[in-house]
C-alpha cells in the first residue's frame, strides 16, 4: 500500500534547527583542536622526559667509567677543590712537575658536571640520597618521595612540579650500589645491589609548553578551515535535502490523491455490482406485491359492485354465488399477507443496506461486529446464493471501536472474492471470534485457491488474476489499507485446489494513530 504522506519533519522544515547541528559541529571541532593541543603538549613532554632519561644514562655511564678507574685526578683549581667528603689516602697528590692534583670520585664528578650543565643548557641534575654524606645532597620533598618509591620497586619517576617560582619538569631514576662503589661507601653500610640514592634531572617546563603551543596557530587555521568548509557543504546538502523532501511530499500527495480517486472508483464499482443484485432482490417482492395489488383491485371492484347492489336492494343470492364470496374472503387475506411479507423483505433489504453503509456513522464508534457481518451478507446475498452455501458461525464479540462502514466494506470484498473463487457450487464459512484483546472475522471458501507467488502479491494495488476489464485489482488493496488503519492485520492461507481463508484481526480499541 502507498503510505500516507508523513508531515515534513520540523528539522527539515525549519532551518533554525540546523543551527543545532552547526553548534554540535563547532563543539566537535573545538574539542578536536583542544585534543590536538593536549596531544602536542604530551608529545613534547614525552620528548623532554626522554631527553632527561638520556641525560641520566650519560651521567650514569660517566660515573661508571669513573668508578671503573677508581676515580680520576684533576688539577686543583678555583672551581675544583679537594673533596672534603672523600676519605681516601691518595685523595691529594703532586706531580713531579709540582702540579697539585686531587681525586674526583663519581659523586664529586656528578656534581661538577651538573654545575656545568646548569650554566650551559639550563637543565639541572643532582645526586641525592636518603643518607647523604654531603649535606648539599639532601633530597627535597619530591626527591624524597621518589627515593622511597624506588625502595618499593619503582624504576623511575616523573612529574611537573610547581615550586612557587616556575613549573619544572622533573625526572629521577635510582642508583644501584656496584662493587666499584664500595671503596668510598663501604663505611655507610651499603651492600652491592642496594639503592644508594638517585639522580634527579630538572628542566623548566615553560619552554616545553611553548614548543608544544608553537603549532597552535597552524592547528587553529586547519581546524577552522575544516569547520567552515564542512559547515558550508553540510548546509548545502541540508538545503538540497529540504528541497527534495518538499518535492517528494508534493509527489506523494499527488499519488495519494490519485489513489483516493481509484479507491473511490473501486467503491463505486462495488456499489454498481451490488446495485444489480439488490435491485433483483427488491424487484421480486415488489413484483408480486404489484401483481397482488392488481388482483386486489379486481376483487375490490367486485366487492364494491356487490355492496352497491345490496344498498339498492337489487342483489340476490345468485349474485353472491356468482362472485364466489367465500373464495374472495380467503384469497384477499392471502394476498394481503403475501404482500406484507414482500414489503417486509424490501424493508429488511433497505435496513441492511443502511446498516452496511452506516450513513449515520462516519466516525469511530463502538460497533456490534456480528450485526455488521450479517447485514453485509444480506446485501451481497444475490452474489452468493447461486454460488455457495453460506455457513455462519458467530462467536460472542464485545463491542469494537471502529468505523463500521469501512469494516463492512472489507467483509463485502472478502465475501465477493470468495464467491468468485468458486467455479460452480461450493461452501463459504463465515466465522467470528474474540480473544487476547482482539476480535476476528474469518471468510473461508473451498474454491480454486492460490499458489504462493499469487498469495504474496494479492494486497498490491492493481494486482489481479482476472481477465482484463474484469477487475481493477484494488479490492484487497483497499481492504488491507482499511484494516491497517484500524491497527489490525489480515492473515491469509491458501493452496491451489483447496480454497482460501482470510482472517481479519482487529483490536478492541481505537489505535493511537487512528484517524
Amino acid at each position: 500500500m502507498i503510505p500516507l504522506a508523513a508531515p515534513i519533519p520540523v528539522f527539515v522544515r525549519e532551518r533554525r534547527w540546523w543551527l543545532v547541528l552547526l553548534a554540535l559541529w563547532a563543539a566537535i571541532v573545538a574539542y578536536a583542536h583542544h585534543a590536538h593541543l593536549v596531544a602536542a603538549r604530551e608529545q613534547a613532554t614525552r620528548i623532554a622526559i626522554e631527553g632527561a632519561r638520556n641525560m641520566f644514562r650519560m651521567v650514569l655511564l660517566t660515573r661508571n667509567w669513573n668508578a671503573s678507574h677508581g676515580g680520576v685526578y684533576v688539577p686543583v683549581t678555583k672551581g675544583v677543590r679537594p673533596n672534603p667528603y672523600l676519605d681516601h689516602p691518595l685523595r691529594d697528590v703532586t706531580t713531579t712537575e709540582g702540579v697539585a692534583m686531587t681525586m674526583v670520585n663519581p659523586a664529586y664528578m656528578t656534581r661538577l658536571i651538573a654545575e656545568m650543565a646548569s650554566s650551559e643548557s639550563g637543565a639541572i641534575f643532582r645526586l641525592t640520597s636518603l643518607k647523604p654524606l654531603r649535606p648539599g645532597n639532601k633530597p627535597d620533598d619530591w626527591e624524597r618521595e621518589s627515593l622511597l618509591a624506588f625502595e618499593q620497586g619503582i624504576r623511575e619517576t616523573q612529574a611537573v612540579v610547581d615550586d612557587g617560582e616556575m613549573p619544572m619538569l622533573r625526572y629521577m631514576a635510582p642508583l644501584l650500589v656496584e662493587e666499584s662503589c664500595m671503596a668510598c661507601h663501604r663505611q655507610q653500610g651499603y651492600a652491592v645491589g642496594q639503592i644508594r640514592g638517585g639522580i634527579s634531572v630538572s628542566q623548566r617546563y615553560a619552554p616545553i609548553v611553548a614548543a608544544a603551543e608553537a603549532g597552535t596557530g597552524r592547528s587553529l587555521l586547519t581546524h577552522g578551515s575544516a569547520f567552515v568548509l564542512i559547515s558550508l557543504l553540510g548546509w548545502g546538502l541540508l538545503e538540497m535535502l529540504r528541497r527534495r523532501w518538499y518535492e517528494l511530499a508534493g509527489k506523494i500527495r499527488e499519488v495519494e490523491a490519485a489513489q483516493r480517486q481509484l479507491l473511490q472508483a473501486e467503491k463505486l464499482a462495488s456499489v454498481g455490482q451490488l446495485a444489480a443484485g439488490v435491485a433483483h432482490e427488491i424487484n421480486n417482492p415488489v413484483g408480486f406485491v404489484n401483481s397482488n395489488l392488481g388482483t386486489l383491485k379486481t376483487y375490490n371492484e367486485t366487492l364494491i359492485a356487490l355492496c352497491e347492489a345490496c344498498r339498492t336492494g337489487r342483489a340476490g343470492e345468485a349474485d353472491f354465488v356468482a362472485a364466489d364470496f367465500d373464495y374472495l374472503k380467503q384469497d384477499i387475506t392471502d394476498l394481503i399477507g403475501e404482500s406484507q411479507g414482500g414489503l417486509a423483505r424490501v424493508r429488511k433489504i433497505v435496513a441492511d443496506l443502511k446498516d452496511f453503509s452506516r450513513v449515520d456513522q462516519a466516525e469511530w464508534q463502538e460497533t456490534d461486529l456480528n450485526a455488521g457481518v450479517e447485514s453485509t451478507l444480506n446485501v451481497v446475498w444475490h452474489e452468493l446464493k447461486y454460488k455457495a452455501e453460506v455457513i455462519r458461525d458467530y462467536g460472542e464479540l464485545p463491542p469494537v471501536c471502529c468505523i463500521a462502514a469501512q469494516i463492512n466494506q472489507v467483509v463485502m470484498n472478502l465475501l465477493v472474492n470468495a464467491a468468485q473463487a468458486i467455479e460452480q457450487q461450493g461452501v463459504i464459512h463465515v466465522r467470528t471470534g474474540a480473544g487476547d484483546g482482539q476480535v476476528w472475522v474469518e471468510v473461508e471458501d473451498n474454491g480454486r485457491g492460490m499458489p504462493a507467488e499469487v498469495r504474496q502479491r494479492i494486497f498490491e494495488p492493481f494486482y489481479t488474476t482476472k481477465p482484463v476489464g474484469k477487475g481493477t485489482g484494488l479490492g484487497l488493496s483497499l481492504a488491507y489499507d482499511i484494516v491497517t488503519r484500524h491497527g489490525g492485520h489480515i492473515e491469509v492461507s491458501s493452496e491451489p485446489g483447496r480454497g482460501s481463508r482470510f482472517r481479519v484481526v482487529l483490536p478492541l480499541g481505537r489505535p493511537a494513530d487512528g484517524s
